[in-house]
């Protein structure tokens, strides 16, 4: 799921004063600083490997769906040779019919719940209806237990802010009819409620503006329409029991885990629901080479969308047939910005993991957006205990330097998460032509994706495995105490990350040309 706007974060509960953007808005290409700025050393990289001529690499993009319009990133587009747009026929016998560009796994789903939601509405009738079936599978009866209490706590508080952000919005439209003039400031501040929803309202409204240190009715609406999606989408759907969009909008047998064509080969599907996924593929491969927009990292590489990413949390199935057609359709990476709590069928993703694995494919994922510890709580999908040397799971760093150099949202580990990587304020393409800042550890992995693909394209002949310690060992330490994410507490980063480093391309360029030239 996207990680909802900052702005909504300072509207809703009114939490001081927005953070100082970073002077550059590509900062995550600026050299490496321990006084700020701590990007990844693009330009030195295009420098060393000026007189060098790279391979194209493929990047698959597996997430909600690229927009294959946009300028920025139209040249950068994988097409597969063998298929003749358009015509209906499956030219080139990979069981996908026009997959052009990649495939679509999801079909017209745009909403779906989250994992957790479906695995309670699986156990809730099991060990509510069968007492009995608690004594005779103790364990995962405990696991119900957890499930069944987040579950209610997050349905609740996920009614609680719909109803929230639908209150103070039919305030403002109240408040919009009494005027005849724009709402300014002194409008807001000389106003006689005349309901809840007014006076809720205007509560809010002046306290985003004492948070954010302007006024704007417009931003205000745009943030608050917003937040009453987000919520309209978690209280209706992400934590609805009784829906399931999978029969009307996929038409797969979903729980027939060898069926591998489904869904459809449409995979930008519009601005709403794939600007997370056209964001990613521009941090990888936006057009480097005219004068506007984002600039991507690997100029050489081209980009494959796999769209398996819903509004909500993913499906196993479909996360795993989407790495098992990357693998098979050319890809060397595979990036996926997403992640859950729970499982359906872990296993299933377990065997595409291996299967890219043994096609020497690496794969990259974001560690998550909850400040927390994945070495206590899970992030799926996952490496599964290293049983594959094909994996990144990337934490999000910030522009800032010293004890605040890790992103606040970013989860961490000192087993489960490699490195960090720029993820607060990441420019890139959005659809329509558009382009926008970003935070997440979604966007931090595609920066090591794209790392990872400019090394790759220069030093074809490192395996997967190769690559990934190239790039562990090449991050720069952070020194000092940093703050825990999600805590106020600060810990050494080696202590909260295996190498408790950020990526940096130069120092990959460099190690990559020594292990090879030693070969």
């Amino acid at each position: 799921m996207k990680r909802i706007n900052v702005h909504i974060i300072t509207l809703c509960l009114a939490i001081g004063a927005m953070a100082q953007n970073p002077n550059d808005s590509l900062w995550h290409l600026l050299p490496y600083s321990k006084k700020g700025n701590a990007g990844i050393g693009y330009q030195e990289a295009v420098n060393m490997m000026k007189d060098k001529k790279p391979q194209s690499i493929i990047v698959a993009i597996a997430d909600a769906g690229v927009d294959i319009y946009h300028p920025d990133l139209i040249n950068s587009l994988w097409k597969n040779p063998l298929e003749i747009e358009g015509n209906k026929i499956d030219d080139d016998n990979n069981g996908y019919i026009d997959d052009v560009y990649g495939w679509n796994f999801i079909g017209s789903t745009t909403y779906d719940n989250m994992e957790l939601t479906r695995q309670y509405a699986l156990l809730n009738p099991i060990y509510e209806l069968k007492p009995e079936a608690q004594a005779n599978n103790p364990d995962e009866y405990t696991t119900y237990l957890e499930i069944k209490d987040k579950f209610l706590k997050e349905k609740s508080e996920s009614k609680l802010f719909f109803e929230f952000f639908r209150t103070i919005s039919q305030g403002v439209e109240s408040i919009e009819k009494k005027y005849e003039r724009k709402i300014d400031k002194s409008v807001i501040e000389n106003h006689k409620s005349q309901n809840k929803s007014e006076e809720l309202a205007k509560r809010m409204i002046l306290r985003y503006a004492k948070a954010t240190k302007s006024f704007d009715i417009e931003s205000i609406k745009k943030d608050l329409e917003e937040g009453y999606k987000q919520y309209d989408y978690l209280y209706n759907y992400a934590y609805n029991t009784s829906f399931n969009p999978r029969i009307e909008h996929v038409g797969d047998e979903y729980y027939n885990f060898t069926e591998r064509v489904y869904g459809n080969n449409q995979v930008y599907y519009g601005e709403e629901f794939s600007s997370h996924g056209t964001h990613v593929a521009g941090i990888v491969a936006a057009d480097g080479t005219n004068n506007f927009g984002a600039k991507g990292i690997c100029s050489s590489c081209k980009i494959m969308s796999i769209r398996n990413v819903p509004e909500g949390d993913e499906r196993d199935k479909d996360v795993a047939n989407g790495i098992r057609y990357a693998v098979d359709n050319g890809a060397k990476i595979v990036n996926m910005s997403f992640g859950k709590g729970y499982s359906d069928f872990p296993l299933t993703v377990k065997e595409a993991i291996g299967y890219a694995a043994s096609k020497d494919v690496l794969l990259v994922h974001a560690a998550g957006n909850d400040g927390e510890n994945n070495d206590k709580s899970d992030n799926f999908p996952h490496d599964f205990e290293d049983a594959y040397p094909n994996w990144i799971e990337v934490g999000a760093s910030s522009w800032r330097s010293g004890s605040k150099a890790l992103a606040t949202f970013s989860n961490y580990g000192k087993t489960e998460v490699d490195l960090f990587s720029p993820g607060v304020d990441i420019y890139s393409t959005t659809p329509e032509n558009q382009y926008e800042a970003y935070d997440g550890t979604s966007m931090a992995s595609p920066v090591v994706s794209g790392v990872a693909a400019f090394v790759w394209s220069y030093y074809p002949s490192l395996s997967a495995a190769q690559l990934k310690n190239i790039i562990l060992q090449s991050s720069v330490p952070i020194k000092g105490r940093i703050r825990i994410p999600g805590s106020k507490r600060k810990t050494r980063a080696h202590k909260i990350s295996r190498t408790g480093g950020l990526v940096n391309l130069p120092n990959a360029l460099r190690l990559a040309e020594k292990i090879v030239s030693n070969e």
